[in-house]
């Protein structure tokens, strides 16, 4: 974060833009621009800060390379991991099958519970476990059944993220529950819902999706899978493309890169979608995938860190 600080010397101040970068997760280092001894106005201060920031990038660029996460933050995570993988591989088929069932239907709950659907975690384990259908609005019983499959599918399929298979996604998942928008781009203005930033106007989605995955593409090649699927979502929820399911849609793009890229699942809690939010609008704000790339590793090492580890008695 860039922030304005002053300097008094005598009868003189000083100003100056101040940001600190992380080496490390324990260090640090800050780096200072003098921007004169008059305070700028608000409108200065904006496009002073907004080239600082490039400057910045430009600076962390050539520490690191192109990347969101530091180093050792790269390194810990593909340690997690890997550990994860090697207890995974242990388990017998029934033991597999259970644990990615359990993922189902967390992420499905959640992922709905997100967006306001009013199912509990005991009703999605029984819907999509037993077949048994709660009494509750059949949009969210629908919606919980078009989850599971698409997200059954993104597991299965061998095809790459593309334009036609954001389309397919879209109609699994809501083809029951909205017939007329499943699997079209908008044909109206939209938000994101809980983030407070503009999306792409209908006019431009065209161009935008283009660009997006042209952007994927190159970014692939750089970018470690949990900050090419951090990218991914923010930039997919920035454009907004259908009339509604963005989110929901946004977090399998999300899953589709982890899991293409030999990663598991990522599955964001309800009770934390106010920093998940807050953490897309800051992507917005600064232009940079960093805030949500950090949110998914703090998520991912919490889910992964101890998962199947054996405890002692």
């Amino acid at each position: 974060m860039v922030y304005l600080a002053e300097s008094k010397r005598g009868s003189k101040t000083y100003f100056y833009l101040v940001q600190d970068v992380r080496f490390s997760r324990s260090n640090r280092k800050q780096f200072r621009k003098y921007i004169g001894a008059e305070k700028p106005s608000k409108i200065k201060l904006e496009l002073l800060v907004s080239g600082f920031k490039k400057e910045m990038e430009e600076q962390k660029q050539r520490l690191f390379g192109f990347h969101y996460l530091l180093p050792d933050e790269i390194s810990k995570t593909d340690k997690i991991n890997s550990d994860f993988k090697a207890r995974f591989e242990k388990l017998n088929p029934a033991e597999k099958n259970q644990f990615e069932q359990n993922f189902v239907n967390v992420f499905v709950y959640n992922s709905n519970s997100i967006e306001g659907s009013t199912l509990t975690p005991k009703e999605v384990r029984l819907l999509l476990q037993e077949n048994i259908s709660p009494n509750k609005p059949l949009e969210d019983v629908l919606e919980a059944k078009g989850a599971e499959k698409t997200l059954i599918y993104i597991k299965t399929t061998k095809e790459k993220l593309s334009q036609e298979l954001l389309k397919k996604l879209h109609e699994l998942y809501f083809k029951d529950t909205k017939p007329f928008i499943a699997g079209t781009f908008k044909t109206r203005g939209n938000l994101v819902r809980g983030a407070g930033f503009r999306t792409t106007p209908v006019r431009f989605v065209f161009t935008d999706m283009k660009l997006f995955f042209e952007e994927y593409g190159k970014l692939s090649k750089n970018l470690h899978a949990l900050e090419l699927a951090a990218w991914a979502h923010w930039k997919f929820e920035k454009v907004h493309p259908f009339q509604d399911g963005n989110g929901r849609i946004g977090r399998l793009i999300m899953n589709f890169v982890l899991w293409q890229s030999g990663y598991p699942m990522i599955d964001i809690k309800t009770k934390e979608k106010q920093k998940y939010f807050n953490a897309l609008e800051k992507c917005d704000k600064e232009n940079t995938a960093e805030p949500l790339a950090r949110l998914l590793v703090k998520r991912f090492e919490k889910q992964y860190k101890n998962s199947l580890v054996q405890r002692k008695h």
